[in-house]
């Protein structure tokens, strides 16, 4: 169990893609997300202690000691969204590009009328995990996502997880 209080200003935090459409079921668009995950890390102060890079959302717990943290998100998703929407239309082998840049546009046409495509879904909704007992519920939810959703039999087996022992993303120290 968690002993120590959690990181000062904490969240827990999942970000969906539009329609809850599976892309990050491919290598290319992970390493997009996670270069930016990282990219947030180094240039925006932003403190990652836990993730799990889903095939349709990523689930976080963050904190941020200069700019409050839906500002960073909104900066993150804006970036990765034009970046995973370009490698998705100029992926000459993805075999689901027509069908998810024609559900990109819906969604664009139904929640926004600025731009081509929508690619994530409004709001953040972070929880602030203000105790030591909370924190210790969500790192372990975090950790065991990929177990309880039946994609991996350990959690240490999801490449795409804070819990791999080979993952890219800067962890911050939090034990």
């Amino acid at each position: 169990m968690y002993e120590k209080p959690p990181p000062f200003g904490s969240y827990y935090v999942t970000l969906s893609v539009s329609g809850w459409i599976d892309v990050f079921t491919c290598h290319t668009y992970c390493e997009i997300l996670i270069d930016n995950l990282n990219y947030c890390i180094d240039n925006k102060n932003l403190h990652v202690y836990e993730y799990v890079l889903m095939p349709s959302y990523i689930t976080i717990i963050a904190s941020s000691k200069k700019k409050h943290i839906s500002t960073i998100l909104r900066e993150f998703k804006n970036g990765t969204a034009k970046q995973v929407l370009k490698s998705i239309s100029e992926n000459p082998d993805e075999k689901r590009k027509e069908w998810m840049m024609r559900l990109f546009s819906y969604y664009s046409n139904r929640y926004q009328n600025d731009a081509e495509h929508h690619f994530w879904q409004f709001g953040n909704h972070p929880v602030v995990l203000d105790s030591s007992e909370l924190f210790a519920r969500h790192v372990t939810e975090v950790k065991h996502l990929p177990v309880t959703t039946r994609l991996v039999d350990e959690p240490h087996h999801y490449v795409y997880s804070s819990a791999h022992p080979q993952q890219r993303v800067k962890l911050a120290p939090w034990q």
